[in-house]
């Protein structure tokens, strides 16, 4: 009886320091919460680009973070068995506002790309990935408190992002509805897989996906890293400097410009987003700021593919 007492005090102990941690990410369908010390924040990309609410943390107990601002009290559990409670004003009745799909106890980015899987073994084994541009980070929190790999991204289509490390190679869903595919580096044969909890990520969808290392406005440096996306229903994302910018576009066309073909985005009358072959990305839009220059992009199979589509159709314009 004492070592089954051991093992059990053992046990908790461990599930303490786990809801001790600083910073967490509590994920519902929809969204997601992510604590750093007292503060915390909520994302919703599906209805917003960026953070769509901030609380502070006022007190907790064994099984829920208690949060609160000016509009509401909100009760986060640490367990994902619990659902997110919400007491519409202070004082208020409890009432369920989200299902909870799963508690890591460990996030270090905020406004992150997330994707959420499980992989078989119960929910202290469920992780996610982190994207960033072409680079990815797999945390599995159940596992280990430090980065548990590092990805490279290699190539996407319409269905996967494929991203390798120095053992795996992984194929990472856009769509909840695909699970993760998961092979060795070395082509052994072996073939496994994570089945896909939650994805927050706006850009996966869109059907071309510019990256850019550097970032410049009136000629002076302001970001490490950028993105331009869009697809072919005249929708448009520019992402840098920790935001997003959701725009539609009225046509897109191509030019020549000593010989080159040069890709012509009209937000609207005024505004344009103009690609280079030589990886550049001239921005002129007010909701954004003017005189915005991406650059040391390495799209050239995307470019061809936009380049290759508007020759047939001469330009094409959203309806």
């Amino acid at each position: 009886m004492k070592k089954v007492f051991f093992i059990f005090t053992f046990l908790l102990a461990g599930f303490s320091c786990a809801v001790a941690q600083t910073t967490a990410l509590v994920v519902y369908e929809g969204g997601y919460f992510v604590k750093d010390g007292k503060k915390w924040e909520e994302y919703r990309p599906a209805d917003k680009a960026g953070l769509w609410s901030s609380y502070k943390e006022w007190r907790e107990d064994d099984t829920f973070f208690y949060l609160k601002n000016k509009k509401c009290q909100l009760a986060i559990p640490k367990v994902k068995k619990d659902k997110i409670f919400i007491a519409r004003e202070r004082g208020g009745k409890w009432e369920v506002v989200y299902n909870t799909i799963d508690v890591h106890h460990m996030c270090p980015n905020k406004d992150g790309l997330f994707y959420c899987y499980n992989d078989g073994r119960g929910d202290w084994h469920n992780g996610y990935f982190v994207r960033n541009n072409t680079s990815w980070v797999e945390y599995a929190p159940g596992k280990q408190r430090q980065v548990w790999a590092d990805f490279k991204q290699t190539g996407e289509d319409d269905n996967y992002f494929y991203i390798e490390s120095t053992k795996n190679k992984v194929s990472v869903p856009k769509r909840p509805s695909l699970n993760f595919v998961i092979t060795h580096l070395n082509n052994d044969g072996w073939r496994g897989g994570y089945t896909t909890k939650a994805i927050y990520d706006r850009s996966a969808q869109y059907d071309y996906n510019f990256y850019f290392k550097n970032a410049v406005q009136k000629k002076k440096y302001i970001a490490n890293g950028a993105r331009v996306s869009f697809d072919r229903s005249g929708n448009i994302q520019v992402a840098y400097n920790g935001k997003h910018y959701d725009l539609g576009y009225r046509s897109i066309q191509l030019a020549d410009v000593d010989g080159r073909k040069i890709i012509y985005i009209h937000i609207n009358d005024k505004d344009t987003l103009t690609l280079t072959p030589d990886g550049k990305c001239f921005v002129k839009c007010k909701k954004i700021g003017k005189d915005l220059i991406f650059m040391s992009g390495d799209n050239g199979s995307n470019f061809a593919e936009v380049v290759t589509l508007l020759k047939n159709i001469s330009f094409y314009r959203y309806k």
